[in-house]
């Protein structure tokens, strides 16, 4: 009889293993005088900077100094923008901030945060939890009968997201050979939790030397599949050539450089839409938490059908406003996008905070976003990040 226990908790363990095995891992890796930068989209007269200009603001001991200034002016470029002063300490601070200039970044005690990831994961399965840790640990990528090359050695031996990403991509592929089933049964479980597909749950959502979204890379090159879009961000060109996009690649009206900063961490307009939030707070006398979104959004970025706070009290307000609730929920859903600021209800809050107050609309404030990763070993928020980076803007600019 215990014999038989014993073989019946390695079935359900190992079926366990199948199924929760991106949701073990799921979360290790996330992975946002007054110094101003003009609005991409504006014509600028400032004057184009140099190869050489570049070179001198990289730091002094970084390898290939001049491979990294073509590829930040490359990058620049190919946002259609002109390499100016602004623009080019803008994509040089983010890099310093996100990886001190490391196209593969190393994370510290990257293995102690996967196994206490795994651990927590695992806890809800009780009395199983160890046995399927070990499971799982004890599974080899496909073709290897070498213990040295079980997942749990590689995971000892992880140093960077590049290494993880890889090693999770092969954890797919060994759980899809030995348990297909349970393969299936993981995306349904993904599914239902609202996480999307299997191939979504990858750990590392993050990569490269400015940490870009894989998501938003894949819009960049939709030619590419996802492994050689992961593979293209961990290189010195496509990891600059992409984080500049998600800086540069949108226009705003924004006079301070630290509101494109905050952007490029807690989201497009997030800054934009963090001002609006507190005017529409001003007005109905509701505490809004100003963190950029007008909306609820799922892991992938989709709009969920649930009214975010920012949008019921703003339905509550249309009629005040001279607006219905069909405009104000037709034109939230701009929120993202330079056109929100062609809406009625942007123009109906502005010129109704501006009547009641007399006091000129902020058009943006740095939104107000706690930010968490098993990464961070201290709470830190956007606005840290935003400042951090405006430090290293104003350093680079001193020297151009």
């Amino acid at each position: 009889m215990l014999r038989h226990s014993s073989r019946l908790v390695d079935v359900v363990t190992r079926f366990v293993v199948s199924a929760f095995v991106v949701v073990v891992l799921g979360g290790v890796v996330g992975l946002g005088g007054c110094a101003h930068v003009e609005a991409p989209s504006a014509a600028s007269t400032a004057p184009s900077v140099g190869h050489d200009e570049v070179v001198a603001v990289l730091p002094r001991k970084l390898v290939d100094r001049g491979g990294w200034a073509d590829d930040v002016l490359a990058a620049i470029a190919s946002t259609g923008k002109a390499p100016t002063k602004e623009r080019v300490c803008a994509v040089v601070a983010v890099v310093e901030q996100e990886s001190g200039f490391a196209e593969n970044p190393a994370v510290r005690d990257l293995p102690a945060i996967v196994r206490r990831a795994l651990d927590d994961k695992l806890a809800p399965l009780g009395p199983l939890a160890p046995a399927a840790r070990d499971a799982l640990l004890s599974m080899r990528p496909p073709g290897s009968a070498d213990d040295a090359t079980t997942f749990g050695a590689r995971v000892d031996r992880l140093k960077t997201e590049r290494d993880l990403d890889r090693l999770f991509r092969e954890l797919h592929a060994a759980v899809a050979r030995e348990h297909p089933g349970g393969v299936a049964v993981a995306g349904a479980l993904a599914l239902l939790s609202g996480r999307g597909g299997l191939e979504d749950l990858n750990p590392v959502t993050t990569a490269g030397s400015m940490q870009v979204k894989v998501s938003f890379a894949r819009t960049l090159e939709p030619k590419l599949n996802d492994d050689a879009v992961r593979e293209w961000l961990y290189t010195r060109g496509g990891g600059v050539r992409a984080g500049t996009a998600r800086l540069l690649g949108y226009d705003a009206h924004y006079d301070d450089v630290v509101y494109r900063f905050a952007d490029y961490n807690a989201g497009v307009y997030a800054s934009r839409n963090a001002a609006f939030q507190e005017l529409v707070g001003a007005l109905s006398g509701m505490r809004l938490v100003p963190d950029g979104d007008l909306l609820l959004y799922d892991h992938d970025g989709a709009p969920k059908n649930t009214d975010s706070r920012t949008l019921s009290t703003l339905v509550a307000q249309a009629s005040r406003l001279g607006l219905s609730e069909r405009q104000v929920r037709r034109d939230v859903k701009l929120e993202k996008s330079i056109d929100f600021e062609r809406t009625d209800t942007w123009r109906a809050v502005r010129e109704t905070y501006l009547a009641a107050t007399g006091k000129a609309p902020p058009y943006a404030r740095v939104p107000d976003v706690e930010l968490s990763s098993p990464k961070m070993t201290k709470a830190r928020t956007t606005s840290w990040f935003s400042s951090s980076v405006k430090a290293r803007y104003a350093r680079c600019r001193a020297q151009l």
